[in-house]
């Protein structure tokens, strides 16, 4: 288990900044941009609305509650800073898909203060629920360590709950291992057979929805183009629980297959943690990845004036949902570092 270094000073300052300038700028498909208007109506303290405390499951040890309204089943989440859910990574992450014009294979997400009503049931629930595994155990006890530190509020992640249903991708890892063996993860690695076009399955994945054809496929080199993509922004932000069930898979009315990232706060924005075992699962990336993360790299570095309209450096860093500044220095060090040295030693 990753230990969580928790910054509660001028987090919740920094996440409204945030949440401005990601209204302002922040580019997306519609499914994005709906998201963003439904955050300016989302209210917790809505007295109609229903927070069910979150129970552990197979694959989920945190801390939060569901939302829901009425006896409809729940449509959304909020939670805190838990060990593998650390609300920097997770906004970061699909913010970040946004800019590089992947946002398709991510959840949408957005900052979240808990109001004084929703706080208070929260605070509640939280302290009257015994826990007795080890993990949820560390994880009540680094909430209650929050909600002590700021009696009224409470900083964390609103996240909808997809329409489409997913399937854990088990065939490309589990159990926190990647499987190194499987034909897409050698599609990936620049020593591996070029991927091609030729339509690919994977076992256990299904349509996303009643009457979806199933099993759904993709071409091969979209499938990898796709998993490269999730390594390479997984790398960048130091993501250690992606085979914990949290790489999944789902087929639309179409009967065409895509991967998605899902639960991305396991990781470790400020530090080199995990970047060097990326380089041994990826070394053959989507070109058009490349060069949008080599338009930013010049620009995070002063040399180029503006990303994605943004002129402003630490304007686009808010915009992307940054808070620490341990976190924005090492993001921009780790990108220098993939873009200079490790593609084009990959090249020579």
């Amino acid at each position: 288990m990753k230990l969580v270094r928790l910054a509660l000073v001028g987090y919740l300052l920094a996440a409204a900044l945030s949440q401005i300038a990601r209204a302002q700028q922040v580019p997306g498909i519609k499914r994005d941009l709906d998201f963003d208007a439904l955050m300016t109506t989302v209210d917790l303290d809505d007295p109609a609305l229903r927070l069910d405390y979150k129970k552990p499951t197979s694959d989920g040890s945190s801390i939060g509650v569901f939302i829901g309204r009425g006896d409809k089943p729940a449509g959304a989440s909020f939670v805190p800073t838990n060990t593998s859910s650390i609300p920097e990574a997770e906004v970061v992450a699909y913010r970040l898909a946004r800019f590089l014009g992947v946002s398709r294979n991510y959840y949408p997400v957005d900052y979240y203060n808990l109001g004084p009503r929703a706080f208070a049931k929260f605070r509640d629930m939280v302290f009257a629920t015994r826990e007795f595994e080890d993990d949820r155990i560390t994880n009540r006890n680094l909430v209650i360590k929050q909600l002590k530190a700021n009696p009224t509020s409470i900083l964390g992640i609103y996240r909808l709950k997809p329409k489409t249903k997913m399937y854990p991708a088990r065939t490309l890892g589990t159990q926190g291992q990647f499987n190194r063996s499987s034909e897409l993860a050698q599609a990936i690695r620049a020593t591996g057979p070029m991927p091609g076009v030729q339509l690919m399955r994977l076992a256990g994945i299904k349509g996303g929805g009643a009457g979806y054809p199933t099993p759904p496929a993709e071409q091969q080199v979209e499938l990898a183009r796709q998993l490269s993509t999730i390594f390479v922004i997984d790398q960048l932000l130091g993501q250690w629980d992606r085979f914990w069930e949290n790489l999944e898979g789902t087929g639309d009315k179409n009967g065409r297959l895509k991967l998605v990232a899902r639960d991305n706060g396991g990781a470790t924005l400020d530090d080199w943690e995990e970047f060097e075992n990326y380089n041994r699962l990826v070394s053959r990336y989507d070109r058009d990845l490349i060069g949008r993360l080599t338009a930013l790299n010049a620009f995070l570095h002063g040399e180029a004036k503006e990303f994605s309209g943004f002129s402003d450096v630490k304007k686009w860093q808010s915009a992307a949902g940054f808070l620490a500044p341990a976190s924005r220095e090492m993001f921009a060090k780790k990108l220098a570092y993939l873009l200079d040295k490790r593609i084009p030693a990959l090249v020579e």
